[in-house]
């Protein structure tokens, strides 16, 4: 058995060795092989990314049509049986590795393997974001794509990342494999973690981009298995609801006092506000 462990970046000089080093860190039985993937970064991404060339296997560095992009050249000349995505700004937690190693083993048949992911900000614990149930994966996007492992042969029979989409496409992706009936196992222990950076990396234009990508992507199940156009209309309404009440906050709060923010209004309203 190998793992392929893949990381696109661009321009990501400030995060990239953290993440390099959460994956040559890792303790592991079985060949691990790791591809990074770079969209042709101007700062010292690349600079640093060479610094650990003797434990990277694949390294290619041109201009891409995004992080999609650069994961599906990654899946293409990955050779391992089982493959992971890190992006450059988040990191395994150690010993994620073994985990999955012993995971594989233990269930041959499963295709994807996922788990929960911690949340950090500034190098603090915040939080912990537990996948939703799989059941509602045509109404929105419910597993941590970090935290995913799957396996080559599900890339190659339900295809790659659709490059169409600029923020959603691992939600593409994963709906496709639960629509086609592939076998997903959820594992207790987290095996990843990013930062939070703030409004930084999550503008109000992002986060409208993604509902309307992830409204995009779930219509596929009218068409599909499902119907279930009315509990997805009243689910994207709740999360444009949701929104607009968050960003007061996210933009005079910092992570930590937004997170205490949402769990005191959660007590009242007895709802999730927003997981991200």
């Amino acid at each position: 058995m190998k793992i392929s462990i893949i990381t696109p970046t661009y321009n990501s000089e400030k995060t990239i060795e953290k993440t390099i080093l959460s994956v040559i860190s890792q303790p592991h039985d079985f060949d691990v092989e790791y591809i990074v993937i770079d969209g042709g970064s101007t700062d010292k991404t690349c600079k640093i990314i060479k610094k650990y060339s003797d434990y990277i296997d694949k390294f290619i560095s041109e201009p891409d049509k995004g992080a999609y992009d650069a994961m599906n050249k990654g899946i293409n000349i990955a050779s391992g049986d089982i493959i992971g995505i890190i992006n450059s700004d988040d990191w395994y937690n150690y010993g994620a590795v073994q985990i999955i190693e012993q995971e594989f083993v233990a269930n041959p048949d499963v295709d994807v393997f996922y788990s929960s992911i911690d949340n950090y900000y500034q190098g603090e614990y915040i939080a912990r974001f537990f996948p939703g149930n799989l059941d509602k994966l045509p109404i929105r996007f419910t597993l941590n794509h970090p935290s995913c492992f799957i396996k080559k042969s599900a890339y190659e029979l339900a295809g790659l990342y659709n490059t169409r989409y600029a923020i959603a496409a691992d939600y593409d992706f994963i709906l496709r494999l639960y629509l086609l009936n592939f076998k997903f196992h959820c594992i207790n222990t987290s095996l990843a973690a990013y930062s939070l950076q703030g409004m930084s990396s999550s503008t109000t234009w992002t986060r409208a981009k993604l509902i309307y990508e992830s409204w995009l992507i779930s219509q596929q199940t009218n068409t599909c298995l499902y119907n279930y156009h009315q509990e997805q209309l009243q689910a994207y309404i709740a999360w444009v609801a949701n929104e607009l009440f968050a960003l007061p906050a996210r933009f005079f709060l910092k992570p930590p006092n937004a997170r205490k923010l949402k769990i005191f209004v959660n007590k009242f309203t007895k709802k999730p506000v927003a997981n991200k």
